[in-house]
């Protein structure tokens, strides 16, 4: 998987291919699974995506001395339940050993496994979660579209102190019950096309929070550059709106784990979606140092 073009073994020539470092406290863990997303009726497919993330990774040049390990993937398990539990115990892993990682998803079913593996090392976090959804539909069974609400159902019943703010978020894709949802977990959000109060939000929020899970959900942006996703939004953000407020939460030296979700390549246009989700990997793997 990790082979490119090697202009040379001089640093002026590297590639992020050449920053594979098993010591490394950036650490990078697929999760393949589309389950979730097929319980809450969407586009199967996002159990491609973090292989087809990496292709379109390898060639990055690189400026600086950024490195970091693959730990490769989790995938073949029959029930999202069982590959939830491969996740937390994988995610409480890195954290007590001090370890930073990016977890590639899969569908947004894939954050509850490591949000319960923060909640449960740090006792209270704060999520920060870019997405057209809120995806805190009050369900019985994990799917797609309720795993911040089943992260709040688990904090509730340890007692950990729990935070949720959704930016990006469409009101058309949101149902009046999952705004009230919102309210009763006094959730915060932004909606898309008032996406310019993103900033006071997060700076408020991240004074209020000490430990922050972040998440990207590729359907937060435009259906134009990002048309590979389960459910494509169809106002949307861009990359230029988003990056200066990654930096921000980044320069807080509070993210102790990301994700990026919902990327499906089965629905990709001469790769678009796949080169913008794999230049958003790399940005929270270095952490905003671009």
């Amino acid at each position: 998987m990790w082979q490119g073009r090697n202009d040379g073994e001089e640093a002026c020539h590297k590639r992020l291919f050449q920053c594979l470092n098993k010591n490394s406290n950036n650490k990078l863990l697929g999760f393949c699974s589309s389950l979730g997303v097929q319980r809450n009726h969407g586009r199967i497919g996002s159990e491609l995506a973090p292989k087809k993330i990496r292709e379109n990774m390898v060639n990055f040049a690189i400026h600086d001395d950024f490195d970091f390990d693959d730990l490769g993937d989790i995938e073949n398990f029959t029930t999202l339940e069982m590959g939830q539990d491969l996740l937390y115990h994988k995610c409480l892993e890195l954290l007590k050993n001090n370890h930073y990682a990016v977890i590639l998803g899969g569908g947004h079913e894939t954050s509850l496994g490591s949000i319960k593996a923060l909640l449960d090392h740090k006792k209270q976090i704060g999520i920060i979660n870019f997405d057209a959804h809120f995806d805190v539909r009050i369900q019985q069974l994990h799917s797609s579209g309720n795993s911040f609400y089943k992260a709040y159902e688990y904090a509730q019943k340890n007692h950990y102190n729990f935070s949720y703010l959704c930016l990006g978020a469409s009101k058309i894709s949101n149902t009046k019950a999952l705004f009230q949802t919102m309210q009763n977990m006094k959730a915060q959000y932004v909606l898309d096309n008032e996406f310019e109060k993103s900033q006071k939000m997060i700076e408020e929020f991240l004074e209020q929070n000490e430990f922050i899970y972040l998440s990207i959900d590729i359907d937060v942006f435009s259906q134009n550059i990002a048309p590979a996703v389960s459910a494509p939004a169809i106002f949307g953000i861009s990359l230029k709106e988003i990056l200066p407020l990654l930096k921000l939460i980044f320069n807080s030296k509070k993210v102790f784990l990301a994700d990026i979700c919902e990327f499906n390549p089965k629905f990709d246009i001469d790769n678009h979606t796949a080169k913008l989700v794999a230049y958003l990997t790399y940005f929270l793997l270095s952490k905003g140092n671009l």
